[in-house]
């Protein structure tokens, strides 16, 4: 039996904990200590179920599950830690958490410290683990956001995926058991990461294959309807046993800590692939209510900053006829794209600035957007990957070019951020690339309110295996200012 349990993001007055137990039948009661001393926890409906992965015992019954427990936040502004375990076993897993504060803290205070990661392949992760530099990271994160590609379902591409959908699931639920029980099987993954609450988890397209919903060339279970049908039917429960929190359930999430509201955009799992929608309704209703809301304290002269997320990057341009079908649909390939430029477009009229933060492209990047008359209203911060994929020809090709270069490149097999903004538009607003991230990273996001609004810095953590790498490309940017007056 392994046991592994972490802090989904929850409603304001809601400590939710996703318990997993796996190859026991039927699933044990668990129990939960804060600082040592028992707690009450409300089993949520519908209780343990099946994670999705059709693994069962010899009379058909499911082995893995999981369950959702809500508990009582404890009376303290302070990190605390938080035990789970199977009583009358050695099963335990802690993990530690702290509650988002209503208001952002003064620069005289500690920082609201927010993670971000995205795009992690585990078969990578095998030398100087991703677990190690996470558990060092100070200060300790306050909301952790897994922007995309948590898992990759889809690799490698030469995988013979079966066409049995029992077995399907079992292949592709045991990616997700390696990333999320990493901890009991002593393998490198996600457990460490997922350990420091509240975590945030959004979805891209690695979360089901490659430009998900497109068919792809090189994926074989792609190229029959009925075969991505079964294929989105297995990620998509596999994702919302794993990942998805009840209270993103609708396709967004939304909380505010004064002055920031944040709202984060599920844009993946409701795509078509004709580049019709990629937001739903609920989600397209809420990106105008953020920005109503946002607009709404300007009027009333309180500090308004927005932060905005999804799986992908904002600041593309939008990819040809070909591109978006072998290579990747963007976000401005989508008819309801204007939905969200549209809301920015209202903010940045009003002078009210946005922070928009993902993963996804494989290279990180700070970029400011200032208005003609010279207020910074816009800034874009990318962290990704934290493990890279293996890309095979084009890994074996960069590296062996590398070999020949006056200057080899300290990472060959990393694509660089762009060079060249000139080609996209985002409002008004001239956009200018302030830093530029390559290799194996994440980031810290540090948050403080200043009149009128708030300053952030971001801690890029090189996350190579190579010391001397780490000590080079790791750095501090900023801080940056955002002022709505």
């Amino acid at each position: 039996m392994q046991l592994f349990a972490y802090n989904q993001i929850g409603r304001p007055d809601e400590l939710l904990i996703w318990v997993g137990i796996v190859e026991a039948y039927p699933p044990p009661a668990v129990n939960f200590e804060i600082h040592g001393q028992p707690v009450a926890a409300q089993l949520l409906p519908p209780g343990f179920e099946p994670l999705g992965d059709e693994v069962c015992d010899a009379r058909g019954n499911p082995l893995n599950h999981r369950a959702l427990f809500k508990l009582q936040w404890p009376a303290t502004t302070e990190r605390f830690q938080i035990t789970v375990r199977v009583p009358g076993t050695d099963a335990t897993t802690i993990l530690t958490s702290r509650r988002p504060p209503e208001k952002l803290p003064a620069k005289a205070a500690e920082s609201f410290n927010l993670l971000l990661s995205s795009c992690y392949y585990q078969p990578n992760d095998k030398s100087a683990a991703l677990a190690d530099f996470i558990r060092a990271i100070k200060p300790s994160p306050d909301f952790t956001l897994l922007a995309g590609d948590q898992v990759y379902l889809d690799l490698p591409s030469q995988q013979n995926l079966p066409d049995n959908k029992k077995r399907l699931a079992q292949v592709l639920g045991k990616k997700y058991q390696v990333n999320w029980f990493s901890t009991p099987l002593q393998q490198p993954g996600l457990a460490q990461v997922l350990s420091h609450g509240p975590v945030l988890c959004v979805p891209d397209d690695h979360e089901f294959w490659n430009n998900f919903p497109l068919y792809q060339v090189q994926l074989g279970n792609t190229h029959d309807e009925d075969d991505r049908a079964n294929w989105k039917n297995i990620a998509q429960r596999l994702y919302e046993r794993y990942q998805m929190s009840p209270a993103q359930a609708a396709g967004f999430f939304r909380q505010d800590v004064d002055p920031l509201s944040m709202l984060f955009l599920d844009g993946r799992t409701q795509r078509d692939a004709g580049g019709k929608q990629m937001f739903n309704a609920a989600t397209q209703s809420a990106i105008k209510r953020w920005a109503n809301d946002l607009l709404a304290r300007k009027k009333n002269n309180q500090a308004a900053v927005g932060l905005l997320s999804s799986g992908q990057a904002l600041l593309m341009e939008k990819p040809g006829r070909w591109a978006r079908k072998f290579a990747d649909m963007e976000m401005p390939n989508y008819d309801d794209f204007p939905v969200l430029t549209n809301a920015l477009a209202q903010l940045f009229a009003a002078e009210v600035p946005v922070l928009y933060i993902t993963g996804d492209v494989h290279w990180g990047r700070i970029v400011e957007g200032v208005s003609p008359r010279g207020k910074t209203l816009f800034y874009e911060v990318i962290a990704s990957p934290s493990r890279l994929i293996d890309t095979v020809g084009s890994d074996q090709l960069n590296t062996v070019k590398n070999i020949f270069r006056k200057e080899p490149k300290p990472f060959p097999k990393h694509p660089s951020a762009p060079d060249d903004l000139a080609g996209i538009k985002l409002g008004n607003l001239r956009l200018d690339t302030k830093h530029r991230q390559q290799g194996d990273h994440v980031a810290m996001l540090r948050f403080h309110a200043i009149p009128g609004g708030l300053e952030f810095s971001v801690d890029y953590i090189c996350t190579d295996a190579d010391a001397q790498k780490r000590r080079e490309h790791s750095s501090t940017q900023g801080p940056f200012k955002l002022l709505s007056f």
